[in-house]
């Protein structure tokens, strides 16, 4: 086993909260000097400019492909997959359910331009990613599992847009393969109080900007780092394990 810096929750300028210095050579770079060996780009609803950042990436950076679901209630789910295509059909399910994004809407969320590897925008979302998909909480689980993917507890310890924050519980049936928690909720020691719900957790930047990249991380423990590796790890499987840097 090997340990691996990993930081799982990672937002392109797709995402209309984040900033347009977030194209994919420029993560790459940002992760490469953060020290990181793994990323995973979720951006709101779509996931659209995943395969740039692997293709950015190439055989420096293992870039995994994901999407962060926001579900009728309003909560947050990260979905991890083995590959781009996966992630993207997922995409474009939960993209069939949101409205579209007018002139008036980009203006007051921002744009969410499509890119090709090298940063160029090549196209724009049609829908609206700010906006909450009409999936509930145990479709968007069970639509990341139809498609292979893992599905995470977005910043758990949060007051806003977490299962606790929207559902007031954490249900039982819910299906999640790990938890994650903020950077600033593990300064505060909150994974400590998550530990009793009995998932692995992980502790991810939530980057919208190249600054805040890499600030936070999980340490895994793999064979190397891979989708199969990191869904081993989740089920502690082998030796594999997730630890919190």
């Amino acid at each position: 086993m090997r340990r691996f810096g990993a930081d799982l929750h990672i937002h392109t300028a797709l995402s209309p909260c984040a900033m347009d210095e977030m194209t994919p050579p420029a993560i790459v770079r940002a992760a490469k000097d953060k020290g990181l060996d793994m990323i995973a780009i979720c951006d709101h609803n779509s996931a659209k400019n995943t395969a740039a950042v692997q293709e950015a990436g190439g055989d420096t950076l293992a870039v995994l492909a994901g999407i962060e679901v926001t579900t009728r209630e309003e909560v947050h789910i990260l979905g991890l997959f083995p590959e781009a295509e996966s992630a993207c059909t997922v995409g474009d399910a939960v993209a069939a359910t949101l409205p579209s994004a007018t002139a008036d809407a980009l203006a007051r969320f921002g744009s969410q331009p499509i890119m090709d590897a090298a940063g160029r925008t090549v196209g724009s979302e049609s829908k609206l990613l700010a906006a909450a998909s009409d999936l509930d909480l145990a479709e968007a689980v069970d639509l990341i599992h139809a498609h292979g993917g893992l599905a995470v507890a977005s910043h758990l310890d949060r007051p806003s847009f977490s299962v606790f924050s929207q559902l007031g519980v954490f249900p039982d049936s819910a299906g999640f393969d790990a938890i994650e928690v903020s950077a600033q909720g593990y300064a505060l020691g909150r994974h400590h109080q998550l530990a009793g719900l009995g998932f692995p957790i992980v502790v991810s930047s939530d980057s919208h900007f190249l600054s805040e990249l890499g600030t936070s991380r999980t340490v895994l423990e793999l064979a190397e780092a891979t989708f199969c590796e990191l869904a081993m790890a989740f089920r502690g499987h082998q030796e594999r394990r997730c630890l919190l840097a």
